[in-house]
């Protein structure tokens, strides 16, 4: 793998380097040097934008699609989120009716007899003063 990238690397230097080459020699005789290297800079300036829109283009692109595939999946997920959240409070408000509540209705009963013997027995316990304490 390594050996791939430098190879890669290497070989696109040499394309770059025999791109410069030829396009320096393109220019005419009357051209001083540093004026062709400048008509050479203007083109890779040029030849890079044109490569960054390109990427933004895809990359926009992408994003749309993404959008496009997250909005598909999400809205349907959504409403199945939102049934099931009906499902269980549904549920819980049955099961607060139909079970807690028989159960604590004996529950109270069965503290109520147990003071009511208290009572009439004489155990009851005295309540302790919270300003002793």
């Amino acid at each position: 793998m390594r050996r791939n990238a430098i190879l890669g690397g290497v070989g696109a230097l040499i394309v770059f380097i025999l791109i410069i080459v030829g396009l320096y020699l393109l220019g005419d005789d009357d051209q001083s040097a540093l004026e062709r290297l400048r008509d050479i800079a203007v083109i890779f300036v040029v030849l890079t934008s044109l490569l960054t829109v390109a990427l933004l283009a895809a990359v926009t692109g992408a994003l749309i699609y993404l959008v496009m595939q997250v909005k598909d999946k999400v809205i349907p997920l959504l409403e199945e989120v939102t049934g099931t959240a009906k499902t269980v409070r549904n549920t819980a408000s049955f099961v607060s009716e139909e079970t807690v509540r028989p159960i604590a209705g004996v529950a109270g009963w069965v503290a109520k007899n147990r003071q009511f013997s208290r009572v009439v027995t004489g155990k009851t316990k005295k309540i302790p003063d919270p300003s002793k304490l």
